[in-house]
């Protein structure tokens, strides 16, 4: 698998630790050269270490997402280092801990929704402007099934997911008219520093999912094999080769996707 990304640039947000890490050193380990970005270029250290030790290639770069300027300029020097972009995986995102919503802070439901849907909006037309230019690109969005599941304990989060799905779906014919394939991935529930909160302590160990699985889906898609199901939701235990298999069924059914059902067929 060293060389399946072999000649591919990847930009991944939030790789300092996590789901991201997990992403950033198997996009590596495949053969692309990874950017690894993070509101703290200093938190980078050990993911960068990880990948070095295993003998790939990486980047390290300071990033807000929610900078529109420093997004630009970060993803403008990535294009004038490396001569390219091939792929983002907008992973940086945040929750608002497990209170009820009507005692979330204002201020810390919108913060959800500045990190998680600005942030993927932000970094994605940042990277888009590029990736036309190439005639070329995949975008992974990282999101979650909580996205079509009511979770009054995690409604902030719930909600830019489900914004998230959304938007990934609206850009996702634009973009395969220059070449592009986006898709949203849900991890599952991976133990990670967001899931380490009282809501998620009697959870049994075999509902959590394993880290790596959210790596080998981002390897699988960065190759290109499931460009078909651009602008759909893929879970991590998901069988990819099988959506693969049936995407023509999946895209006339309309699976996949954020959908309503309507009492009314006809609406």
């Amino acid at each position: 698998m060293a060389d399946r990304l072999a000649g591919q640039v990847a930009l991944v947000t939030g790789s300092n630790r996590g789901i991201g890490q997990q992403i950033a050193i198997d996009l590596a380990k495949a053969g692309a050269t990874v950017v690894l970005s993070a509101r703290r270029a200093e938190s980078l250290a050990a993911t960068a270490a990880a990948i070095e030790a295993a003998g790939g290639a990486c980047d390290r770069v300071q990033l807000d997402v929610t900078d529109a300027a420093m997004v630009a300029t970060v993803v403008d020097g990535i294009v004038a280092r490396h001569g390219r972009i091939d792929l983002l995986v907008n992973n940086a995102g945040i929750g608002a801990g497990d209170l009820p919503p009507w005692e979330t802070p204002i201020d810390s439901w919108w913060e959800v929704f500045e990190v998680n849907v600005r942030g993927v909006f932000v970094c994605t037309q940042g990277v888009m402007r590029h990736m036309a230019r190439q005639r070329s690109g995949r975008i992974i969005d990282v999101g979650s099934l909580v996205s079509a599941n009511p979770n009054p304990a995690a409604a902030p989060y719930a909600a830019s997911k489900a914004a998230l799905q959304r938007w990934n779906s609206s850009l996702a014919p634009a973009a395969a008219e220059v070449g592009v394939s986006v898709f949203v991935i849900s991890p599952g529930l991976v133990a990670t520093d967001m899931t380490a909160i009282d809501r998620f302590k009697d959870i049994p160990a075999d509902q959590w999912v394993p880290i790596e699985k959210s790596g080998a889906l981002a390897v699988a898609l960065a190759s290109g094999r499931g460009d078909k199901l651009s602008g759909r939701f893929i879970h991590a235990l998901d069988d990819l080769d099988e959506l693969i298999e049936h995407a023509d069924e999946i895209i006339e059914r309309n699976q996949q996707t954020l959908a309503m059902q309507f009492y009314d067929e006809e609406l």
